[in-house]
């Protein structure tokens, strides 16, 4: 282990200032949102109170990827056209594109591909919970699936100084790429995932997403099904090509995802052929 690497690293996650922030108001919804008691009249309001959140929720609500077919000119009639839940999802996406949408050096991933993977794997995820009937975790899967990697914009300056050693690491030990980071220096990126979602007062199923989307095996019982949704449509993006940065060819399928959900051979090439129609699905959001 270089420590001295994961010092500076430590030093780095201590520093408030120097993690990613999130417009406040996403943290707020995201969390009024779990409270089975709230109105969508309070949403709206808190939604409100920020006129450069409202003005682009409005714009993505009539874009392809969102749209009912109807104009939508409010958000009280986002809330009742779309639903709470939906319009989460809107605001996530809004919250997460400035964080994402750039160049991660360290993991050779050039601009804009970390958030194209994001949307995919989001709206992979949120199929794959349908498909399995299980529209009540669609939309935290579909914000997981976007901020899945977030932990890579933090990591990428020192994995670009230990790339090689990490390398050797996985090649050595035959150890994923994950394995490998914490080996070399001290963390790896869905640890630091974790760090800046307990920053940002994102709720646990989240934090577990980020933290075990590449061990659903690992994860707690109590959110297995939501990680292993997660885990499942990033392997399917990173073997459509998507996305893949220095460390996409060191991920394999987990069987324990596979026992979790159910899925058979034949829905998980169904998705897998459905690539094409969900990368244009989101050209909207880039």
């Amino acid at each position: 282990m270089h420590a001295h690497i994961k010092q500076r690293i430590e030093s780095t996650i201590s520093n408030i200032a120097a993690l990613p922030t999130i417009p406040e108001v996403a943290t707020k919804i995201l969390n009024m949102v779990n409270d089975p008691e709230v109105s969508f009249k309070a949403v709206a309001e808190e939604i409100s109170k920020d006129q450069t959140m409202t003005t682009n929720i409005l714009k993505l609500c009539n874009s392809a990827y969102f749209s009912k077919g109807k104009e939508i000119t409010s958000i009280d009639r986002a809330i009742v056209t779309l639903g709470i839940k939906e319009v989460t999802n809107i605001v996530m996406v809004i919250a997460a594109k400035p964080i994402l949408d750039k160049a991660v050096i360290g993991y050779d991933i050039g601009r804009g591909e970390l958030w194209k993977q994001g949307l995919i794997v989001g709206t992979i995820a949120k199929k794959i919970a349908l498909l399995k009937n299980r529209k009540d975790i669609s939309d935290v899967v579909f914000t997981g699936g976007i901020i899945h990697n977030v932990g890579k914009t933090v990591l990428a300056v020192f994995v670009q100084n230990t790339y090689n050693d990490i390398l050797n690491e996985v090649n050595t030990k035959n150890i994923t790429f994950n394995e490998a980071e914490k080996s070399i220096m001290g963390y790896s990126h869905q640890e630091i995932s974790e760090k800046i979602l307990e920053k940002w007062n994102f709720p646990p199923v989240l934090r577990a997403i980020v933290r075990y989307y590449s061990e659903p095996e690992n994860a707690p019982d109590t959110y297995k099904s939501e990680v292993s949704i997660v885990h499942l449509a990033n392997t399917i993006s990173t073997l459509a090509g998507i996305g893949i940065g220095s460390d996409g060819l060191y991920h394999q399928i987990s069987k324990s995802a596979l026992d979790i959900l159910k899925i058979s051979g034949a829905e998980l090439e169904e998705l897998y052929t459905r690539i094409p129609e969900m990368t244009s699905q989101v050209r909207d959001l880039l």
